[in-house]
């Protein structure tokens, strides 16, 4: 038959472990490491990956926006380009037409050649007009692109800053840890 005694001490040995103090320290330890490294340590890297990815759908969405700002005023200068192209096309046409009557009449010459004069007026300041539309939007476009360069840099001092806030928190935990050993 088995002995009853070796039982009952193997039963014991827990509860004698736990009435020591050091083993009491080391299994709060223990226990306050784990939950260090299953919880807090998962939670901060998720929220910091989770604070990235933002950024950078943030990032990608800016970019599209300014592509698609820089495509519209594109399409928009091509338009005014075109149009004031088929203005000097039309201009250009009444002028050979004042042309050919100046050869039937001088006296028609005349009215035509002042008529030609003001419409030639008229195109150039027409023309000065869509220049200074053209110099307008670019400037706006250039004050765009330094926005987004801006938000992307700040984006990338953001990230650094967290990054750099994560390496001073690893190196703390380190530090934590040598000392607790």
């Amino acid at each position: 038959m088995t002995d009853p005694q070796p039982a009952q001490r193997l039963r014991d040995i827990p509860a004698a472990l736990l009435k020591n103090k050091w083993a009491q320290l080391f299994v709060a330890l223990f226990v306050l490491l784990e939950l260090y490294n299953l919880a807090v340590i998962p939670a901060f890297i998720a929220t910091q990956k989770g604070i990235e990815t933002k950024a950078i759908a943030d990032n990608a969405s800016l970019k599209q926006k300014a592509e698609a700002e820089i495509a519209e005023w594109k399409s928009i200068n091509e338009t005014q380009i075109a149009k004031y192209a088929e203005r000097k096309q039309s201009a250009d046409a009444r002028k050979a037409t004042a042309d050919a009557h100046r050869a039937s009449s001088e006296a028609e010459t005349a009215r035509e050649t002042a008529r030609n004069s003001d419409m030639k007026a008229n195109a150039e300041a027409d023309a000065q007009i869509e220049q200074a539309k053209l110099k307008t939007q670019a400037t706006r476009i250039e004050a765009e692109i330094a926005k987004q360069s801006a938000r992307r840099q700040r984006a990338e001092a953001d990230l650094a800053e967290q990054e750099a806030l994560a390496a001073q928190y690893e190196a703390l935990s380190a530090q934590r840890l040598r000392r607790s050993q």
